[in-house]
């Protein structure tokens, strides 16, 4: 009979990826997409493409409707999302917890109804690799206490971490046409937070978060306890960008700048670290795509897929 895996935040990034992943094994896997609202747009969006999986209401902060979303589960896929303005906003007032303990509910809730397994998307401490300097990049600081409340817990249930790279996909949220640059022609030009020659690991989190769940779910007596990277390669913002204007013919240019949405002293904080450490440093971990059961896809693919993309 075919385990039941509940997948929190089923409608984003990261849940839709394992949605996706593991319902293509479905005489492996029901799917159970968790989410604060069953009736929003991309739920009907995401039925009719995965037409198997179960939809549950709950929510992180209420551990009673996350026990209920687990009950009869073998497996959770955890994640939690610092840019949520609920977390933000607890964390400006000063309360640095408010995305652990949301972790912290759904591993109590997990352990509570018996589930023996939960895969949880974690990043590692910036403070634990490079010192205190760093102690004020809360989103992966928070997500690090998470990962080490589950393995405090491995007595009552086995933990499986994926540190995913930076999202190819981000490039897109800040892009726009500028007709100051190539030449007098119009040209799009994507800014981001990372100095243009960063080179750093990227990966299609829309496509292959959910391929790195497949895999440690495959053989959980290695990876029980381990780190996947969720990475298809290391790339600088320069050439991600240069690869976009090869695949689609438009000109297109890198910019190193600030996204008002996200220009914070936290974040701030977690990008310096990443700039000069590498955003996985960690050595006990497996390259996920090595393992998976097809390929990741590459930087080209990305933008073969995203070929008719143009900002609005």
């Amino acid at each position: 009979m075919p385990e039941i895996v509940a997948v929190i935040g089923a409608t984003g990034f990261q849940g839709s990826s394992v949605v996706k992943a593991l319902s293509s094994l479905s005489n492996q896997y029901t799917v159970r997409g968790i989410t604060r609202s069953t009736t929003s747009t991309r739920v009907s969006e995401l039925k009719a493409l995965y037409p198997s999986v179960q939809w549950v209401a709950a929510d992180l902060n209420d551990p009673a409707s996350l026990r209920e979303a687990f009950r009869g589960v073998d497996i959770v896929f955890g994640n939690t999302n610092y840019l949520q303005p609920d977390i933000m906003n607890k964390i400006d007032a000063g309360d640095l917890d408010a995305e652990f303990r949301q972790g912290q509910n759904m591993v109590d809730a997990a352990i509570a109804e018996g589930v023996k397994h939960f895969v949880y998307s974690s990043l590692e401490s910036p403070t634990k690799v490079g010192g205190p300097e760093y102690s004020g990049a809360h989103e992966p600081e928070g997500k690090y206490k998470i990962e080490q409340y589950i393995r405090s817990n491995k007595d009552r249930i086995a933990g499986y971490f994926i540190y995913a790279g930076f999202y190819f996909q981000n490039l897109l949220l800040s892009a726009q046409w500028d007709n100051s640059v190539g030449n007098g022609k119009e040209a799009i030009v994507f800014t981001y937070p990372l100095p243009a020659d960063a080179t750093l690991p990227y990966v299609d989190i829309e496509e292959d978060l959910g391929a790195a769940v497949a895999v440690a779910l495959s053989n959980r007596s290695e990876y029980s306890g381990k780190v996947l990277a969720a990475v298809e390669g290391y790339y600088t913002g320069e050439e991600i960008v240069r690869a976009f204007a090869r695949i689609t013919g438009v000109p297109a240019h890198y910019q190193y700048g600030v996204i008002p949405e996200i220009d914070r002293s936290d974040i701030n904080a977690m990008l310096n670290f990443y700039v000069k450490f590498g955003a996985i440093t960690e050595h006990d971990w497996t390259i996920a795509k090595t393992k998976a059961s097809r390929p990741f896809t590459t930087l080209d693919g990305f933008w073969t897929k995203y070929s008719t993309f143009r900002p609005e």
